[in-house]
């Protein structure tokens, strides 16, 4: 890859990661400006409360998750062009190469297994729709812990490591590193709830690592 090439991908995969991490934080208004959480509906046991009250937040938990999905594709993307700027150590390049093209698949199945819950079970209590929602759901957000863990927390080290040597300064290094750690604990919290609320800050340290990766590029990548 010649220096036009690098600073093309670089440009490019700034431009995405900061589109991605931006459409990720838009979505995230809307599911809060809803006032309920699927994940808190599960861990206390209130499933049926959540789905007699998605009936009228509905059209904002749509928004939610449809502007998550694109989000997570951006940031994919991007990803992918941050893999090919590891060219000094194209193993560890690789490995992130993997955790970004499981993630994000992932991710959307996640985003649509909760999507049926909204739109297929929303506002029914029933005994019956409560059960499936249980299920779904649990499927739903722990793949979406899975999913962002690799994407966001996992990933950047690998990219960090890559990279280090390339382009990527010193503090942008370090955040990688927190972004892992922290990361690592979201997963253990799949299985230690304790842990849930700390594992939570994954997605702004996470997102906030991909949006200045992407001003990182575009100022090494002048158009």
């Amino acid at each position: 890859m010649n220096n036009i090439q690098m600073n093309q991908t670089a440009r490019i995969g700034g431009i995405t990661l900061i589109a991605g991490a931006t459409v990720m934080f838009i979505g995230a208004g809307f599911y809060f400006s809803t006032g309920i959480d699927l994940w808190g509906a599960l861990a206390t046991n209130t499933i049926a409360d959540y789905l007699v009250a998605t009936a009228a937040v509905q059209t904002q938990l749509i928004t939610n998750l449809t502007l998550w999905i694109i989000g997570i594709l951006l940031l994919g993307m991007g990803g992918a062009q941050l893999v090919t700027l590891g060219k000094e150590r194209p193993a560890l390049a690789r490995m992130a190469r993997v955790c970004l093209t499981t993630g994000v698949p992932l991710a959307i199945l996640s985003f649509i297994a909760m999507l049926s819950v909204v739109v297929q079970l929303g506002g029914d209590g029933s005994e019956t729709a409560v059960v499936l929602a249980k299920t779904v759901g649990w499927i739903g957000t722990r793949t979406d812990d899975l999913a962002t863990a690799l994407i966001v927390g996992i990933a950047p080290l690998f990219i960090a490591l890559a990279a280090k040597k390339a382009w990527m300064p010193n503090w942008l290094f370090y955040w990688a590193i927190a972004a892992f750690i922290i990361g690592v604990i979201s997963l253990v919290g799949i299985y230690l709830p304790a842990l849930a609320d700390i594992g939570f800050l994954i997605v702004p340290v996470g997102l906030g690592w991909m949006i200045a990766t992407g001003v990182t590029l575009l100022r090494l990548s002048p158009a």
